[in-house]
């Protein structure tokens, strides 16, 4: 019955970027080291203007929660992107196959979309 009987879960969230920037700005080392793994701050932070990049990573994480009730733990959750830039998800080191996401921004807004399927 086609791709929609593969799909287990679905999730959306959206973050303000402000917030991020702000964030960043207070110098909020905790709050980022605890809530980003040392891949994704190292591709945010690569990025002239940061707060887009954290804004969506943030976003797709929490997408990916919300799709999969299986991992909850945001140290336990990474997006990392590929040499083309897209983004992947990955569960404690390992590549999460049956998860996929899809981040976009606007000026002020980070949208991240995340699909659950069955392998």
């Amino acid at each position: 019955s086609g791709m929609k009987a593969g799909i287990t879960g679905i999730g959306v969230d959206m973050v303000n970027i402000s917030r991020m920037r702000r964030i960043v700005r207070e110098k909020r080392e905790r709050f980022i080291e605890n809530t980003f793994s040392k891949e994704e701050r190292g591709y945010c932070f690569s990025h002239k203007d940061p707060a887009p990049h954290l804004a969506g990573t943030f976003a797709a994480k929490e997408a990916v929660r919300k799709a999969s009730a299986r991992y909850e733990a945001f140290a336990d959750l990474e997006i990392r992107r590929t040499k083309a830039g897209r983004p992947e998800i990955w569960v404690r080191g390992r590549r999460q196959t049956s998860l996929l996401v899809s981040i976009t921004h606007t000026d002020d807004l980070a949208c991240a979309i995340a699909i659950a399927k069955k392998v």
